[in-house]
């Protein structure tokens, strides 16, 4: 068959009007919600027709009969736009809530397409191939096909891009898990019947543990890298770090602000209650920053509760239209904490509020006792606030917990009011006089009192070497060991 140049002049056009139409609609939906825009300008259906997914692909799908090549790339498509153009906000803007299931049976012309949320209990999971052959694999060249029993009753197939590591495939398992996914239509089968089916960029996992129940998915800690410790080569050089992987980014944003949002939502008091309870479980009465520092890819997701001296403490304005909106959260602030085991090094937590009362700032005389609970996030590279001689930023490793709130313990002021402090510093100096008359009588204990006492500096705060991070402790000292607090270096 011979293609004439008009066709392909013509086909040509067509796509690039298209892309050009998509690009624009992506754009007004997203300057919509930089504005702040209630609901996105255009909707799932009308987004895929734009990406080049037409209505009557969608119609195939739903045939309810197993998927051919054609009906696979269809998927693989609509991965591919949901993954380049589809916001968290956005699917909840779409949202219909829970799936009416006589209504889809009765028009799923209506529906297809269309979002839902899906809340329930994963029973099992399996892989599910979207290309023919295995070794051609590239992106979105597999799902993962889960049976989720809804908290509203009935069966349905949520066919994921991603599900989170801890599901083991192919056994039978009780998750609780949700999805905001796409309807697809209906399969049938002789052993299952017809059952709705979905279409997901993600599962959420929402586990038995304190994030799980404070409503955060759990899940999206699989995508938060957390690397151990660097260590010395052989030939005793300093160890090269990967700052940049450290840092915050775009792939730790959706998880930190779960995390912040699952934090606020404990009742007051409840996170340290948690905590304690974790130390009576461990016959502990206090937990070590050690394990943080030594072992941070170990202890994601845990919860602590440490005390200490916060050095600085300063809000965070939040200026993301998308997270006020869907946390409610336009401020939050970090307090970095130095404890009595963390060996003059700072954790770092991001706290949705303060105690009433508690300063802020920072400075060589700042310092307010903190008794903190959080979730420990990730070893986090963040700009030191001194510079380096050479004018040069420096950075500096640090664990960054994230938390609701902090008991605070204020130092006591002085008793009594003006007068009887005039009275008592007058007694205090009349005092120091006589004592000083006294000494003045005996020279040699005036000499011994002034090498003792007044000529006594204070002692210097130690500091930790490179060769002590990520040290081993020996048996039966875990709590002793020193941290390893991380160096800093000259970084962008």
């Amino acid at each position: 068959m011979v293609i004439s140049r008009g066709y392909a002049r013509g086909r040509l056009r067509v796509l690039k009007l298209r892309r050009l139409a998509l690009a624009v609609a992506v754009a007004a939906l997203g300057c919509g919600l930089l504005a702040g825009a209630e609901s996105p300008s255009i909707g799932p259906r009308e987004l895929f027709r734009l990406g080049g997914i037409e209505g009557r692909q969608l119609e195939e799908l739903d045939r309810g009969e197993p998927w051919h090549e054609a009906d696979r790339q269809v998927l693989r498509n609509m991965l591919y736009r949901i993954a380049q153009d589809v916001r968290p906000i956005d699917l909840e803007h779409w949202s219909h809530g829970e799936p009416n299931f006589e209504l889809l049976a009765e028009q799923p012309e209506a529906y297809r397409a269309e979002v839902f949320a899906l809340r329930g209990v994963v029973e099992h999971i399996e892989p599910y191939e979207l290309a023919d052959n295995p070794k051609e694999r590239g992106a979105f060249s597999m799902l993962w096909r889960c049976r989720l029993r809804l908290e509203q009753g009935g069966l349905v197939e949520v066919f994921s891009a991603k599900r989170p590591r801890a599901w083991k495939p192919n056994e039978a398992i009780a998750e609780p898990a949700g999805a905001m996914a796409f309807f697809l239509g209906h399969r049938s089968s002789e052993a299952s019947g017809s059952r709705a089916v979905f279409l997901a960029a993600r599962m959420a996992w929402y586990p038995s543990t304190y994030l799980g129940q404070l409503g955060m998915d759990v899940g999206l800690l699989d995508d938060v890298p957390i690397q151990p410790p660097p260590k010395r080569n052989k030939q005793g050089d300093a160890p090269e770090i990967d700052w940049e992987s450290r840092r915050l980014t775009a792939v730790d944003h959706e998880c930190f602000y779960q995390m912040l949002a699952a934090a606020g939502r404990a009742a007051p008091g409840e996170l340290s209650r948690w905590a304690k309870e974790g130390l009576a479980r461990q016959q502990r009465t206090e937990y070590s920053v050690v394990p943080l520092f030594n072992e941070p890819h170990l202890q994601q997701g845990k919860l602590v509760e440490l005390t200490g001296i916060a050095k600085r403490i300063l809000p965070v304005r939040v200026d993301e239209p998308e997270v006020i909106e869907r946390f409610g959260i336009d401020q939050y602030y970090q307090v970095y904490l130095f404890t009595a085991d963390s060996q003059d090094n700072p954790l770092v937590f991001c706290l949705r509020r303060l105690p009433k009362g508690l300063p802020i700032g920072d400075g060589p005389d700042f310092g307010e006792v903190l008794t903190v609970p959080g979730f420990f996030f990730k070893t986090w590279s963040y700009r030191n606030a001194t510079p380096a001689t050479d004018g040069k930023v420096e950075r500096q490793l640090a664990p960054l917990l994230i938390g609701d709130s902090a008991v605070w313990h204020p130092r006591r002021a002085p008793a009594g009011g003006p007068a009887e402090r005039l009275i008592g510093t007058v007694l205090l100096l009349g005092i120091l006089a006589a004592v000083w008359l006294l000494l003045r009588r005996f020279r040699r204990g005036d000499r011994e009192f002034e090498r003792r006492v007044w000529r006594r500096r204070p002692a210097e705060m130690s500091e930790i070497e490179w060769d002590r991070f990520g040290e081993t402790p020996s048996e039966g000292s875990a709590d002793k060991a020193p941290p390893g607090a991380p160096g800093s270096t000259n970084g962008g």
